[in-house]
């Protein structure tokens, strides 16, 4: 669902299904949920990024956010390598789109909630595998102002708005956690029948969406809100 987003799986059932029924499955089967235990991976292949200093919040006032340039920036080395490992990341074989750090650009006319934060989008991250095939994690930020935020989170939880483009299955279970508002789905891949798990943080302004295909995880939500927060 997006303009230079092609780089990516769609936050949409539509799309997102399409991506996976396009691909071939491989891989251990897994919930794909945030909380769950990563696949082992080898420590030494780890993101040679340093995290970027964090705003210090003063006490009483709220944590600042700082967006991370850079995808391997996206949580902390030890997590990264835990979780991302040697996974090609933004393999132009693979995602024909920007990728990395984006310059978001105002939304068109008319644009509903979802296109709203698509153009918003500051950084976009694929990590897959070629031999994987429906295997993938994709991690997207974005910045919108309070009245976007608020549509947003509207549109995430209301099964009714545009069926078509979301599929008419997708029911989002939202709550107030991390700082914020967490909205996520899960289906099953109908040939494979491997996880997936789309999860939406929406907090301060940042919409933090991670997509997860037949990738299982452990608390990656929680250690990218750290990296953003601090």
């Amino acid at each position: 669902m997006r303009h230079a987003r092609t780089a990516r799986a769609v936050t949409t059932t539509g799309v997102l299904v399409a991506l996976t029924l396009a691909l071939t499955g491989c891989g251990t089967g897994a919930d794909g949920s945030p909380d769950e235990t990563p696949t082992a991976t080898d420590v030494a292949s780890t993101a040679s990024a340093t995290p970027a200093p964090t705003p210090s919040a003063t006490p009483g006032e709220p944590a600042v956010a700082s967006i991370p340039t850079d995808c391997t920036d996206i949580v902390d080395p030890a997590t990264y390598a835990a979780t991302m490992g040697e996974t090609p990341l933004n393999d132009p074989d693979l995602f024909t789109g920007p990728t990395g750090q984006l310059q978001p650009s105002p939304a068109p006319a008319g644009a509903d909630p979802y296109e709203t934060v698509v153009a918003a989008t500051q950084l976009t991250c694929g990590w897959r595998d070629p031999r994987a095939d429906v295997t993938g994690l994709f991690v997207d930020v974005a910045t919108v102002d309070d009245a976007a935020a608020a549509s947003y989170l509207d549109w995430l939880a209301d099964p009714t708005v545009d069926t078509e483009r979301r599929g008419a299955d997708v029911v989002y279970d939202c709550s107030e956690r991390l700082g914020g508002t967490v909205c996520q789905y899960t289906t099953k891949d109908q040939q494979y029948g491997t996880d997936f798990a789309e999860t939406v943080l929406v907090r301060d302004g940042v919409v933090v969406t991670v997509r997860q295909s037949n990738y299982p995880t452990d608390d990656l939500l929680g250690a990218i809100v750290d990296r953003i927060w601090g």
